[in-house]
Parts: structure tokens; C-alpha cells; sequence
């Protein structure tokens, strides 16, 4: 699932390890930084992909089909709140 989607840098999945930007200028590139949450590989990197930065080979998005005024699950939710 999408953690956020930014007009500027598309969209994020993960707490800090995976982002698409999407754009056009490079729409197939993909960016990997995993963060103090994960352990290191056993190389020393902490990318998904070995480095950095890789051309994804194909993008594939599910999305949900909804009837005008059907509910939309999750639409309601705040994207961050503290109370």
C-alpha cells in the first residue's frame, strides 16, 4: 500500500524503503534507502535492490472498481493524527 503520495516525488511504500517517483522525465526509475528499522545486508547495503537506485523492468497497479456513491474503504481515514 501507498504510505504517501507527493505531487512532487510520487509515491512512497514502506516506512522509508521504497520510492517511485513516476515522473516523466525517468518513469521507470526506482529509489531504495531502508532506514535504522531494517538490518544491514550482509554486503553492508541497505537498499532493496543492492543499490541505490534501479530502472524498474514493469510497474503493475491494482486499484479498486467502485459504483457512484459506494462506500470507498479507508477514504474516511485520517493520514495522520495524534490525540
Amino acid at each position: 500500500s501507498i504510505r504517501r503520495d507527493n505531487p512532487e516525488n510520487g509515491p512512497s511504500f514502506g516506512a522509508d524503503s521504497l520510492i517511485i517517483p513516476l515522473g516523466k522525465s525517468d518513469p521507470k526509475m526506482a529509489r531504495s534507502k531502508l532506514g535504522s528499522y531494517y538490518e544491514r545486508f550482509p554486503d553492508g547495503s541497505n537498499s532493496l535492490f543492492g543499490k541505490p537506485q534501479v530502472q524498474l523492468r514493469d510497474l503493475k497497479v491494482y486499484h479498486g472498481v467502485y459504483e457512484e456513491g459506494e462506500y470507498i474503504p479507508f477514504t474516511d481515514a485520517e493520514p495522520f493524527a495524534l490525540y
